[in-house]
């Protein structure tokens, strides 16, 4: 069974984030705007995860570091990124125009494939919209909470919600003497060009017009405890979201409703991935590993044999699967259904891969960029 959260009305407050390092606050928080500095071992740094374009592989971590290297070439870039937070993710929406999110509120954006970067939203901006995202969902609720013709039910229902959004007004207001401590941890395109970040304590946000604007979207899922928000997905017509404590919600129309679905497990789940057959995969806690055949109405587990966290999935040639995971731990799925499992030589934990041209794998994590020949899967030990 589903519910969705009941929406008083459509909130959609929209803010510029524009900023500069002269309007910058610096209580603490220089790391925000002090650029990334060049590295000689960039590749070593601890990167989380990695995408590619039509021209150029890309992958992000730790200091602001941003590393590029073009299809098919072996030799890595650093690029010119203007701010040093641990960076968590990244995603392109096309073969220029890409979104890394990370720590103290940081959103960057490049349109030129990665070379460079310019920040969009920080810390402090993202406060301010908290702030008054939130007085306008309490004055909206206490507004429809007026209505002396209420039914019992709603009326419960209502003030519940004005409860929590008062407590996640009385944070916001708090962190604005405290300072942006709160980390972004999943940034996706949606498939209609809406870009969708997820984030610790419950943050949710979206925009519609390639990040010159930014809308909070907490309320819109039902999150009373603020649990982190892991990782965001969608297929064509479908957006699906994951976090703590097994939370798994599944949006329909583009995100302005989400549904809350009946988990499969109450661990933390790390990651989602839709893959090419239209699959829902969900994975986390201890190798946990789940599968849908529609949309996340069901579920079927796959076992592995190492109980590691399962960090990442993605789609390998001929209807196959790769998995990566913490201690190492590579495992392909193939067509047939078959789970063969490996582990890399380093035996670091595994936050995200892709598939190069050769069929070999490029592998990000605890010690920066490594690299494994998919024939190594090919059969078990």
């Amino acid at each position: 069974m589903t519910r969705t959260r009941f929406c008083a009305t459509a909130i959609a407050l929209a803010f510029s984030a524009v900023a500069t390092a002269q309007d910058a606050p610096s209580d603490g928080y220089d790391v925000i705007y002090a650029a990334a500095m060049p590295a000689p071992e960039a590749t070593r740094a601890v990167l989380t995860e990695i995408d590619k374009t039509a021209d150029r592989v890309i992958a992000v971590g730790d200091y602001g570091v941003i590393v590029t290297r073009e299809r098919g070439a072996d030799e890595w870039q650093q690029a010119d990124v203007p701010s040093s937070v641990f960076l968590t993710s990244i995603d392109f929406a096309d073969d220029t125009n890409g979104w890394a999110v990370g720590h103290h509120g940081v959103i960057l954006h490049t349109t030129d494939g990665g070379h460079t970067w310019h920040r969009q939203l920080d810390g402090f901006q993202y406060i301010e919209l908290q702030i008054s995202y939130f007085e306008s969902l309490v004055a909206d609720i206490e507004e429809s909470l007026a209505d002396d013709e209420l039914d019992d039910d709603l009326r419960s229902e209502l003030e519940f919600q004005l409860d929590d959004a008062l407590f996640r007004l009385d944070n916001a207001t708090f962190a604005k003497e405290e300072g942006p401590t709160k980390p972004f941890l999943d940034v996706h395109v949606a498939t209609n060009g809406t870009i969708w970040v997820t984030g610790a304590y419950g943050a949710l946000l979206q925009s519609s017009d390639a990040g010159k604007t930014w809308q909070v979207r907490d309320a819109a899922v039902e999150n009373p405890d603020g649990y982190h928000l892991n990782a965001i997905v969608s297929d064509n017509d479908t957006l699906f979201m994951v976090g703590e404590a097994g939370l798994l919600f599944r949006s329909s129309d583009n995100g302005v409703n989400w549904d809350t679905l009946e988990s499969p497990y109450y661990g933390s789940l790390f990651g989602a991935h839709v893959d090419q057959q239209q699959r829902l995969w969900v994975f986390g806690l201890r190798g946990n590993i789940f599968v849908s055949e529609d949309k996340g109405d069901n579920f079927t587990q796959l076992s592995l044999s190492d109980a590691v966290n399962i960090n990442a999935a993605i789609d390998a040639p001929n209807d196959g699967l790769y998995f990566a995971g913490n201690a190492g731990v590579v495992a392909y799925l193939n067509a047939a259904g078959e789970l063969i499992e490996q582990t890399h030589a380093s035996g670091a934990v595994l936050t995200d891969l892709i598939v190069d041209e050769d069929g070999s794998l490029t592998l990000v994590g605890q010690r920066g960029v490594l690299t494994m020949p998919s024939s190594v899967l090919s059969e078990k030990e």
